[in-house]
């Protein structure tokens, strides 16, 4: 059974520890250029990999697909294609306290490594 929610350690979850301690290998300047992943409005981007995925075999992260996925055509082409089962993803992260959006999460991390 694939597990649809987010990491215990997922950046995207509040209870996560902000400033990435708790990631193996946490990068800011790593997390900064996920921008490139999100944005206004619907578009081809890059998909967020979860941080457990090895290099080379990426799969997409929970907490990403759930907040930021639909807006990423790549990953609705994903899921027209089974490899990601979107509406399990987001039905799993119902009611769990996740960053509402990338820029949120990404100013609270900034701001715990000032």
């Amino acid at each position: 059974m694939t597990c649809h929610v987010p990491c215990p350690t997922c950046p995207w979850r509040r209870s996560s520890t902000v400033g990435g301690f708790d990631i193996p290998g946490f990068s800011i300047d790593m997390m900064r250029a996920l921008l490139e992943c999100v944005g206004d409005g619907d578009a081809f981007r890059l998909v967020m990999a979860c941080h457990y995925s090895p290099e080379g075999h990426e799969v997409a992260c929970n907490g990403y697909i759930a907040r930021e996925g639909i807006h990423n055509l790549n990953v609705r082409v994903m899921a027209s294609k089974g490899e990601v089962n979107y509406p399990a993803i987001r039905d799993a992260c119902e009611g769990l306290d996740l960053w509402p959006t990338f820029a949120e999460m990404l100013a609270a991390y900034e701001e715990a490594l000032r």
